[in-house]
């Protein structure tokens, strides 16, 4: 029995029969997950993985494939919602990059918590929101440095190096100074929606600033 046929390559063209996916559990997982997709709806729930984020990178850039020839102005934006405590840096900035090379904009919205490597993700927003209740953390990462001395001095010095651009990009990313990014790096830095939009982490508080309808 078929649940989905694609015909020339696009999200819309995929279809499920709701008759089956009613009575089968996955085929229902399915369609809510097909459904989303048509409407630009990418969700990051669990902890920052290549196998959690995998799906996010690739769907970006198909969306972009399918808008080629559409101004920027008039395609029509991709969300991003994140509930997420962190993960991998390296998997994290897969994300990031594909974020900010998209030419369709790509909306992030915290709706929930946005930690560490989450948090990272969420300012690389075309545009970015979050729910009243949200909650940010930016902290220094964890990295464990288990080699021969030669070794671990070449990887303590790519950490630096690797901290250093990550100073650049918060900075350029919100309203900060570095000199206040510093200050701040080393210790867990929790907010609520509030003072993450004084820094300029977020933009938009959903219910204050704008609609949920904005989001959704």
């Amino acid at each position: 029995m078929e649940t989905a046929k694609k015909s020339v390559g696009y999200y819309d063209d995929i279809e499920i029969s709701v008759t089956e996916a009613v009575s089968n559990a996955a085929a229902l997982d399915c369609l809510f997950y097909i459904k989303d997709l048509k409407q630009r709806k990418l969700f990051l729930p669990t902890e920052i993985e290549a196998e959690t984020v995998a799906d996010i990178v690739r769907h970006i850039m198909q969306i972009n494939r399918e808008d080629m020839g559409t101004p920027p102005e008039e395609r029509k934006p991709i969300l991003l919602y994140v509930s997420c405590r962190g993960g991998s840096l390296d998997d994290g900035l897969s994300v990031i990059d594909a974020i900010e090379n998209s030419i369709t904009p790509v909306y992030t919205i915290n709706i929930g918590y946005a930690y560490s490597m989450g948090f990272l993700i969420g300012l690389a927003g075309h545009k970015r929101f979050c729910t009243k209740n949200a909650m940010f953390l930016m902290h220094d990462g964890t990295d464990f440095v288990v080699d021969s001395s030669a070794k671990a001095m070449d990887r303590l010095e790519f950490n630096k190096r690797m901290e250093d651009r990550l100073k650049q990009y918060v900075v350029s990313h919100s309203t900060i100074t570095k000199e206040e990014y510093e200050q701040k790096y080393r210790v867990e830095w929790y907010m609520f929606a509030e003072e993450a939009k004084e820094n300029g982490f977020v933009d938009c508080i959903v219910g204050e600033d704008c609609a949920l309808s904005d989001i959704i």
